[in-house]
Parts: structure tokens; sequence; C-alpha cells
């Protein structure tokens, strides 16, 4: 690198290549190691990836960032500036082979997809497509602080494989019962990096590693980084998000093709993020996938792993795209297609717009006895100042005060091990079971059997008349958009969520946040709840595209707390709220309907 840095890197060319082949190039930039070398098992390098895209004539090439794997430096920040602006020189490596075409386009899966796109910020010139994976458009929102809130239950496990990866503090496989059950869960028992090549490679590789014990510590990061704004030195929430770099990407005019799931973490609100503010040409894929779209994550289907022809045309998509921009040359015309799929009906479905050409906001009210309904209450119903029976443990109050329902915190209501904030650790699959019983722990409120067909698409909001009781202070609120069949059972469709500290509106917004409410999450404008007094508070539904059919129900749940995937507020678990509906302000959720 320009600043004298040594980066590992593989070079896998189609067999028979020779100087002159003039081949299009595919970049991945690792940070989980571009290879592993297990004890006993042979090291001939095979890269299955690899070896599809040199039968398609691709050289690809795949580097393992600075400061991991064989790669010298130190790592000083997770996504920071210096591990995106590698790809620049790597690029500009490449170009000058023998082999190549002079063009060049990133792709990766996560951390590696993340790396993908913010290449495309760089206006290098042989950079010509990028096609991330799964990746994190805003790693403060998106994944690692929804609504203001740490996912500490999910961050310290993958903290703790990043410090396994990099030996940070002398971290191995065999440091503790929880450090080789992680290590049996992703195959890196027994493994080290990949040495580069010659007699040298060992020595080299111990030297890289010994540069690595100093790395940042992103649990460290993920604690102290409790606002938006949040900076200590190269540390900061900004470098790496794709939001904050859209103006470069525009100009430098890189066509990105990007596939997502829509329950995986909030890569599918980073997407349509994406979508709906870059110019760029742009070919999207929103789908039933879990993180890395190797399973199948369809609420309403059993969850199971991806077939090898459904795996094989989803990458059939990403050689169609590096054919036209990184193979042939074909310059971008700005062009932009959604393709996204709808759950409990299973439909593809294609746009050019989003939101999609002819959606209606649809109001229900929150109203008394836990209903949903289309009807505004009477003004002579209000939260505020109700006396919600607060003698209750956590569970509904559902008739209590004049137009008001307690809620407390329950510690145990949960999505569960398997929901869309575990999937990023490993790939797991993505499975809610069903609801009903844990919505009888929290407030929930519930519709009529539709008369019709209701097709809800895109970023819903909830907006919540809140009187903070004891502990409310620096509380949180969580909710759940639900589906509810005939026979009674209930699924899970998406959620929001936010530290009531971040509650104050912002007068403007960046165009990369057009679909999300306007919020800084920055500290200056944090302030702790008021108690006994009632404020009206806005949550951001996570998008999703659902089939509400004739009979089912919508339901809206709520709760102060999701302990399987994000931290405590207040941390002693002790906090109750009183939701208010009817008066001035009353409480909605507004959905984005379309036909």
């Amino acid at each position: 690198m320009p600043d004298g840095v040594r980066l590992a890197v593989d070079v896998h060319l189609p067999e028979g290549t020779r100087p002159g082949a003039h081949l299009p190039t595919v970049l991945v930039t690792q940070r989980y190691w571009r290879a592993r070398v297990l004890p006993g098992a042979p090291d001939n390098a095979t890269n299955s990836t690899a070896e599809a895209w040199n039968a398609r004539g691709y050289a690809y090439v795949v580097a393992d960032l600075r400061g991991t794997g064989a790669s010298f430096g130190t790592l000083t920040a997770e996504l920071g500036e210096q591990i995106t602006a590698d790809s620049g020189p790597l690029s500009d490596w490449i170009a000058a082979q023998p082999w190549s075409n002079g063009r060049v386009g990133t792709t990766g899966v996560s951390y590696g997809g993340d790396t993908a796109v913010l290449a495309a910020s760089l206006g290098n010139h042989h950079i010509a497509a990028a096609a991330p994976t799964s990746y994190d458009f805003d790693p403060y929102e998106d994944l690692v602080r929804p609504g203001g809130i740490e996912i500490q239950p999910r961050i310290a496990p993958y903290a703790l494989l990043l410090s396994i990866l990099d030996a940070r503090a002398g971290t191995t496989c065999e440091t503790s019962d929880e450090t080789r059950a992680l290590c049996g869960r992703t195959g890196l028992t027994g493994a080290t990096p990949r040495p580069v090549d010659g007699p040298d490679g060992p020595a080299l590789l111990a030297a890289a590693r010994a540069e690595h014990a100093g790395n940042a510590n992103l649990v460290e990061m993920a604690h102290a980084g409790t606002y938006r704004d949040y900076r200590d030195g190269p540390k900061n929430w900004t470098s790496g998000s794709v939001g904050e770099r859209t103006e470069a990407i525009e100009e430098g005019g890189v066509p990105v093709l990007t596939l997502a799931g829509w329950l995986d973490a909030g890569t599918a609100n980073g997407v349509l993020s994406q979508f709906t503010s870059l110019d760029n040409t742009q070919e999207a894929w929103l789908g039933p996938w879990n993180h890395g779209a190797s399973h199948l994550a369809d609420p309403f289907l059993p969850e199971r792993a991806l077939t090898q022809q459904e795996r094989a045309a989803l990458n059939e998509r990403a050689y169609a795209f590096f054919d036209r921009y990184v193979r042939d040359g074909e310059q971008p015309d700005g062009r932009r297609q959604l393709h996204y799929y709808t759950f409990n009906e299973g439909q593809w479905r294609t746009t050019t717009r989003w939101p999609l050409p002819g959606t209606r906001t649809q109001r229900l009210y929150l109203g008394e006895g836990n209903t949903l309904t289309r009807r505004r209450p009477s003004p002579g119903q209000s939260g505020q100042g109700g006396q919600g029976d607060q003698s209750g443990q956590g569970g509904q109050s559902g008739q209590g005060g004049q137009g008001g329902d307690l809620l407390r915190l329950d510690p145990t209501a949960g999505t569960g091990d398997l929901d869309r904030w575990n999937t990023n650790l490993g790939a797991a699959p993505v499975v809610y079971p069903d609801r009903a019983a844990v919505d009888a722990k929290l407030l929930s409120y519930t519709t009529a059997p539709l008369g019709a067909d209701t097709r809800v698409t895109g970023n819903g909001r909830v907006t919540l008349d809140v009187t903070g009781l004891a502990g409310s202070a620096h509380g949180a609120l969580h909710v759940y958009l639900e589906h509810v069949a005939p026979d009674g059972r209930v699924t899970y469709l998406t959620e929001g969520q936010l530290a009531l500290e971040n509650r104050a509106l912002a007068e403007g917004n960046p165009d990369w946040r057009r679909l999300r409410t306007p919020r800084t999450y920055a500290g200056a404008d944090a302030r702790p709840f008021p108690q006994g007094r009632a404020e009206s508070v806005t949550l951001d539904l996570l998008p999703v595209a659902a089939l509400f059919r004739a009979g089912d129900r919508i339901r809206l749940t709520v709760a102060a707390a999701n302990p399987d995937s994000f931290e405590l507020l207040p941390a002693n678990g002790d906090a109750g709220y009183l939701i208010g509906h009817g008066g001035a302000r009353p409480s909605a959720l507004d959905l984005p309907v379309v036909r």
C-alpha cells in the first residue's frame, strides 16, 4: 500500500492464462481471512467461488484487509477510512497486471459486501461495478444500534470471534469453553490464516499477526458509541456508512447490484435507502433470505437451506451484471430496478420507483379493548393523565384508565434465539415461532378480520402517546407488526425500536434518510424521557412486503424490551409506561398499502 503496509493477496486465474489475456477481475477484500489452513489438510488454496468465476473467464483476487489474516498492519477501526482506501491501490495493481483488461468488479458478502460498495466511493477509474450481498448500508442504524439501542447480546459473541481471528490479547479457540464452542460453530477450530507463498510465508504470517494484537475492539466502540456522532480518533460511525458517502458514489457513477433479505437485521432498510438516494445504475433484490442468502427466511414457510439450483440462480445475477460492466465494459445508463418478494404470497415483483406507485397510507388507531381500528377515537378518550392499572407486572391492562394501557418492561418477552439480529453471526437461519404466547405478556392491539386482501409494502410508522412511569427516563420501546391468522397463529413480520432519549425530531433529513423519520441520534439532541407527562413518540418500522388475506387480522404489539437481541434500557430492567389512545395525540399505526 502507499504507506508501506503489505497485504496478503491470492490471485486465481483461469487455467492456461497468458500475458495479454485481458481478463476482467473480481476483487474481494476479506475481514475473516482470505483462506484457512487446517492441520493435516492439504494446502492447495482451492476456492470454489474463485473456480466458478474462473470458469466464466474472470480473474478472482481476494485480499486480507490490513490488520487481518496474513496482511500486515493494525486495524484502527472496523470499517475505517483506511481499509476502504486500500481498495484503490489494489485495483490499480490489478489493472497493471499483464492478464488484466483494466476493469475490476468489487463484491463480497456481509463485511466484504460493505467494503465492496464503499470502494465505489473512491472514484477509482478501474472499479467498473460493485455487487454487495447482505451488506450494512449504515452500521449504526441498520445493525449495531437500531433506534440507538445496542444489539448487546448479539455483538458480544461477534466481537469475540474477531478477537479469535486477530489473536487479540492472546485470544484463541482454546482460551475458554466459550471460544471453543464459537470456533466449533464457525469452523475455526485448529485453523490459521493461509500464509503467502514461498519459504518466507510462515515467518511473514507470524510477523503480520503480531501487529493485529492492537486491533480496535468492536465491543468497546459499540458500548462507547452511544450516539451517532461518536468519534474517538479513527473510530466513528460515519466512515463505514454508505449513506455518508452517497455523493462520492454518485460522482463515481459505478453501477451497483445489491442482494439482501427482508429479515436480515436492517439490511433491507439499507437497500431501499440506497435505491432511493443514489442515482447510479442499480439492480436490487430483496428476498426471503437470511444473512448471506444461504437459507430461506419466509416466516410463513418452514426454514430450510436453499437448494443448489436456487443458489446458482442468485449467483447468475452477479455473473450477468459483471459481464455487462466488467467484462464487456458497457457504460451505465442510469436504469434502476428493484425486485422484491412478498411474504404470505410468494410472488416476485419489479419496480423502478419506491415507494411503489399507488401506495397509500392506511392509519389504524389504538383503541379500547386492545383494538386497532380505522376510526379515530373520540376526543374524550385521552391517555394524558390516565390512571392505568399500575399494579400489573408486565401484561396488558386493556380496560384500565381513561384511554391508557399499562406497559411494564418484561425481561422474558423477546423474539427468540434465531431472530433477524442473530443471523449476522455465522449466517444463522431466521426462525420466528408463533408469537401468541409472547404477545400475551405485552400490549397488543388487533384489528377485526379484514374484509379484503391487504398488501403492505414499504416502511410503516408507529406513533404512540406515552407517559413515562418509574424507570422510564432512560428507557426504550419496541414495536412489532404481526399477522394473525384465522386460527389464531401470530406471525412476526417486522419491527421497530427506539431508545427514548433519542426521540427528538430533526428539522431536516439527509437524502439517504428520506424513508426514515428525521432524527439525528446525536448526543446533543438526547434527553431523558419525562415521567408523569405524556409525549408523542414516533418509531419507524423496518420495511416489509406482506399480504394480509381477507379474514386475517393485523396486530401491533408494543414492548419495553427485547432481551434476546438488545440491551435492556434501563439496565436494571425496571420501567413502566402508559400507552395512551384518544385525545389530541391518538396512538396510531401507519401502514403503506398497495393494490
